[in-house]
């Protein structure tokens, strides 16, 4: 991708025919899913808040604001329910992230009226990989690029 391995990739290149197939899953969702990137970078970073990766949310949060999320609503995500600054698609990919992150009843009717069944399998693939990406760093000790320890 034109710059030095970050981290996780060092963490996961251990087990190179892993690395591979991650790497391909990573990509697709960032680069060939159909769902707003805005809306996909927001998933994750609630993702990383209710897994507790800083390391996820490190490299996140630029990328929502680089997709168009404003300061106010990156400040505003673990308390997004509460924030006005979140329209009603937003809502919805952050009560999914609540599902899938922290087993809250998830809003059928609300995810139905926003998005249509790609969308909601981009969503659930989006959500459930940084599950288990937060979950390898956190299990591998992964520390965040630039970090003194990393």
């Amino acid at each position: 991708m034109g710059r030095d391995p970050i981290n996780l990739h060092r963490a996961l290149g251990h087990a190179p025919a892993l690395l591979a197939p991650v790497l391909d899953l990573i990509h697709a969702l960032r680069f060939d899913a159909t769902v707003a990137r805005s809306l996909r970078e927001l998933m994750i970073c609630r993702i990383a808040q209710l897994e507790g990766s800083d390391y996820e949310l490190a490299h996140h949060l630029p990328m929502a604001a680089e997709s168009g999320l404003d300061s106010e609503q990156l400040a505003s995500i673990a308390d997004w329910r509460g924030a006005a600054c979140f329209d009603e698609r937003q809502r919805a990919v952050l009560g999914y992230a609540e599902h899938l992150g922290a087993g809250a009843e998830r809003d059928d009717a609300a995810l139905d009226k926003c998005f249509g069944p790609v969308e909601q399998t981009e969503l659930t693939v989006t959500g459930a990989t940084y599950i288990a990406l937060a979950r390898m760093l956190r299990a591998l000790d992964v520390r965040i690029d630039g970090s003194p320890l990393g």
